[in-house]
């Protein structure tokens, strides 16, 4: 097909071309030809109607002429972007081409006027060509669709349209709308996957100064600043030699000497964002629960004084009423008041049935320098220990001296710590010669008297002050540390404590503390520990496989030692003289508890403490000095209170039972601390100062 263009400006629609004699009775139709910017001469050589009766459409469009075959296939090729086809040169078995005769045919109303297209039949070969023709292709005949002639400028152009047979204006009414638009079909073509290889712009696997990847090895290879940003190496040794010595992201001060090169072959950092805050809220509630015990505990502790207070009032308003009731009778009777009081100190007076007392039985010499600190007695054993500096400047430190409990004579003398020994202690119920000791030195160690070793050793983060064996269970033992917490810990374990008590509140160092064992047989069953702080005094009450309880108990003032006894659940604290209290006090107190919760099936205790006498000492008091709860040789129900006094520089023992002084022994120095012990049924009180060691019998 050869499509040329010629200047004239006309629009027609449709071109139908048909012809009823071709020799296999098929119509040729043409409809589709668009000559809306000018009129085309189209060339339809016999190779194209074929044999087959099919239709062929021409039109005309921007890209070029479009030859379509309606029953054809191939109508998916993308015709766009092919180039137009090219006549096929007719052979010699190619039929002739019959003759197209135009026929006039008239204009609808409803179908705009058509200019007429002039058909002519091209010349068979051996003809002449007629003028205004144009030369075939050789090989039969063909048609050819020739310009109209240019009208006259002034006369206007009538449209004149080919007649047809019915059937091809029929065909023609009936495609007309369906071949206005010929479609043009695209091939198929399969979409373009996305590249699945997408370059991270992740900034950890570049320099943040070059913004180029950094390399596991050579010049650019990865390294880090003191202040921990990484960087290339080369990049970074540039930065600190011309930018003054800072880090190009925090400003902090670097030089070349903090560059560490990392040997990693890639970093991945996993963000814990989400982690860290979420054990910051926990520890943040966990400290909201420890204030929340602690203020209940404050409560609970206000509830018990103010019961204890309202009792004490309804006491002495009953007391006052009888009173009045006495005097009232008095005064009806016409005796006077004078005659019916009784002095106080004729019921107090202390009545000693046996007689005896303690006596100074000897004085052994510990150590010249002094210094000397704490004792302690083995009933296993039978032997006294006492802490003392080390004698020889070769190996200097803190030890201990053993002693003879029969006849009070030095043995040896072992070093077990660097600095100051605060306490030592053997188990009072399984003694089987292993000494618990604690020092300033940040340790706890177990130390066996028979061997001479020190079996094991517990460090601690801060000094210890104070130490005390678990009674229900040996295995266990506690340490109070100068930040005011302690630290339960395992001999089985010894790696580190296995839990830590009084973490929250004073941070006073815990001077003393004295185990109360459980004894279903009491009135006071609950076991647990008594902590005394320089200014506070709290009790844990053991739950078992629970946190153990916090009670504050009823005790005011700066302690310095405490002492408890099994037997009658009897608790012995001694303060120093305060601004508010001038004396040195030593309160006697009996623990008690009560079930605050009102279903019999829960035990909800509230410990406590109610005291039962207050005994008073000297004004001065310039050492933590302990006391003793010791039971009455004569009479084992009853309990004695010994006590050191700084101001006499002598020992003070009260009798609880009256609550009057039993006795005043002097001691010639001031008594840092004291024990009992009996052997062969015979009882000694033993007194330490700074040097020397005081022996008294009960006799």
């Amino acid at each position: 097909m050869d499509v040329s263009d010629v200047g004239v400006e006309a629009i027609q629609e449709e071109v139908v071309v048909a012809a009823d004699n071709l020799d296999d009775g098929s119509i040729v139709v043409l409809p589709g030809l668009r000559v809306a910017l000018s009129p085309n001469i189209i060339e339809l050589s016999d190779s194209l109607s074929g044999e087959s009766g099919d239709d062929i459409f021409v039109t005309d469009s921007d890209e070029g002429d479009i030859v379509q075959d309606s029953d054809s296939e191939s109508n998916d090729v993308d015709v766009e972007n092919s180039a137009p086809p090219s006549p096929r040169q007719p052979t010699a078995m190619d039929p002739p081409l019959p003759q197209l005769q135009p026929s006039p045919q008239q204009p609808t109303a409803s179908e705009p006027a058509l200019p007429q297209l002039p058909l002519q039949t091209s010349p068979t070969p051996g003809t002449a060509r007629e003028e205004g023709t144009h030369d075939p292709p050789t090989g039969g005949g063909e048609v050819t669709v020739a310009d109209p002639p240019l009208p006259p400028p002034d006369v206007p152009t009538t449209p004149v349209v080919p007649a047809s047979s019915a059937r091809t204006q029929s065909l023609l009414n009936a495609s007309l709308a369906e071949f206005r638009s010929p479609k043009r079909r695209k091939r198929s073509s399969p979409e373009k996957s996305a590249p699945t290889n997408v370059e991270s712009d992740d900034d950890s696997d570049c320099c943040p100064i070059c913004f180029e990847p950094w390399t596991t090895s050579g010049s650019h290879r990865l390294a880090s600043l003191r202040c921990g940003h990484l960087f290339g190496q080369s990049c970074i040794d540039k930065w600190l030699k011309g930018q003054g010595g800072k880090c190009p992201q925090c400003n902090a001060k670097a030089k070349r000497q903090d560059i560490r090169v990392l040997y990693t072959k890639s970093i991945k950092a996993v963000d814990t964002t989400e982690r860290d805050r979420a054990l910051a809220d926990l520890e943040k509630e966990k400290e909201h629960r420890r204030k929340a015990e602690l203020e209940a505990a404050h409560s609970r502790l206000q509830y018990q004084l103010c019961i204890e207070e309202c009792n004490r009032f309804r006491q002495e308003l009953n007391t006052a009423r009888t009173q009045l009731q006495q005097l009232k009778s008095q005064l009806s009777s016409g005796q006077r008041l004078s005659q019916t009081l009784t002095p106080d100190g004729a019921t107090q007076t202390t009545v000693n049935t046996s007689g005896k007392r303690f006596v100074m039985d000897k004085t052994v010499k510990i150590w010249e320098a002094g210094q000397c600190r704490v004792l302690a007695y083995s009933s296993s054993l039978g032997a006294l220990i006492v802490s003392q500096p080390s004698s020889s400047t070769l190996f200097p430190g803190f030890g201990i001296k053993k002693l003879s409990a029969m006849d009070f004579k030095t043995s040896q003398y072992m070093t077990i710590h660097s600095k100051a020994i605060r306490d030592i202690c053997f188990h009072p119920t399984f003694d089987n010669g292993i000494l618990l000791s604690c020092g300033l030195d940040k340790t706890a160690k177990m130390t066996s008297i028979v061997s001479n070793t020190v079996v094991q050793t517990y460090h601690t983060p801060v000094p210890v002050w104070s130490c005390m064996w678990n009674i229900d269970d040996p295995n266990y033992f506690y340490t109070g540390l100068m930040n005011g917490s302690v630290l339960e810990f395992d001999i089985r374990n010894t790696q580190t404590h296995v839990q830590q008590l009084n973490t929250g509140g004073s941070k006073s160092p815990v001077v003393a503390m004295q185990y109360v064992p459980r004894d279903h047989t009491a009135l006071f069953r609950p076991g647990g520990l008594v902590v005394g702080q320089l200014d506070r005094t709290s009790f844990f009450e053991n739950k078992g496989a629970e946190q153990p309880r916090l009670n504050f108990l009823p005790l005011e003032g700066s302690l310095t030692s405490l002492s408890f006894d099994n037997h009658t659940r009897h608790l012995l604290a001694s303060f120093r003289p305060t601004a508010k209290h001038s004396m040195v006090r030593h309160q006697l107190c009996e623990m008690s508890c009560s079930n605050l919760s009102t279903d019999p099936g829960v035990t909800d205790n509230l410990c406590s403490c109610d005291l039962v006498h207050c005994f008073q000492g000297g004004r001065t008091q310039s050492v933590l000095s302990k006391s003793a709860l010791i039971p009455n040789p004569s009479d084992p129900n009853k309990l004695l209170v010994c006590a050191g006094d700084e101001t006499s520089n002598a020992i003070h023992v009260w009798d609880c039972s009256s609550g009057q002084q039993f006795q005043r022994i002097a001691a010639g120095a001031f008594v840092v601390d004291l024990t009992t012990f009996a052997v062969n049924s015979q009882h000694f009180l033993v007194a330490l100062t700074e040097k020397m060691l005081k022996v008294h019998k009960w006799c």
